[in-house]
């Protein structure tokens, strides 16, 4: 990999973890709002699972442009406190926006990820591709305290496009001064980061810490991504 000079990375479930912020948001939640006395199923264990299923199928829509952004944020909540047996939409709301502005301050990060950003910082321009919605992803990034490891922060708004789609690659190239020969992805997920990036023409790495990876480079540790980049 001695032709990388950019380095893009994800950011959710890659550098900041959602799962540790988002189960700590939506315990704090449950509690705010007193979902326990509203619930038939009163279990806020069986919420977050119910909670984070929805939210997965919700993005996956989004990803697809089959809904839009306001759309993902009104179902996801509607469908969890229905698992519960609460029907209301407007109680759905006030929980989403008050989600919306607490789980972006967490700092959870997955183990390494300062250093492995602090030890590449000067040797590689790095940025963000992700997803996710642009004005979320930088509260992450400040509330986390990485944001001054990156050169640009691209997010599927700012680029009019979604990962896996070519087009996201093209303008993240067009926005850094990127090429095919020189940019690297880095993420968790092999099909929308992974794939994505190779069939765009780019170098990719895959960070699985738990499963296996049928790609070549696969990473358990963020820690064990230097040693690639200098193979």
């Amino acid at each position: 990999m001695g032709s990388i000079k950019h380095i893009f990375w994800d950011l959710d479930h890659t550098l900041w973890d959602f799962e540790t912020n988002s189960k700590e948001t939506l315990a704090e939640l449950y509690q705010e709002f007193e979902l326990d006395k509203l619930a038939k199923q009163q279990d806020q264990n069986f919420f977050v699972d119910r909670y984070l299923l929805h939210n997965d199928r919700a993005w996956s829509l989004y990803r697809e442009s089959r809904i839009s952004k306001s759309r993902l944020r009104k179902i996801r909540f509607e469908a969890a406190l229905s698992d519960i047996g609460i029907d209301d939409k407007s109680l759905a709301k006030r929980i989403g926006d008050w989600y919306m502005d607490v789980c972006p301050q967490k700092s959870a990060l997955n183990p390494g990820a300062v250093a492995i950003l602090d030890k590449l910082n000067g040797r590689f321009q790095q940025h963000i591709l992700s997803n996710g919605f642009h004005e979320t992803q930088i509260m992450k990034l400040e509330s986390s305290g990485i944001i001054k490891y990156f050169d640009h922060i691209i997010t599927s708004e700012t680029a009019s496009s979604k990962k896996p789609k070519p087009r996201m690659y093209e303008h993240a190239m067009s926005k850094t001064g990127a090429t095919l020969e020189n940019s690297l992805m880095i993420g968790d997920n092999l099909d929308i980061d992974v794939k994505g990036a190779v069939d765009a023409g780019w170098l990719a790495i895959h960070y699985s810490p738990e499963k296996e990876s049928s790609h070549k480079y696969r990473v358990q540790q963020l820690s064990e991504i230097e040693q690639l980049l200098s193979d």
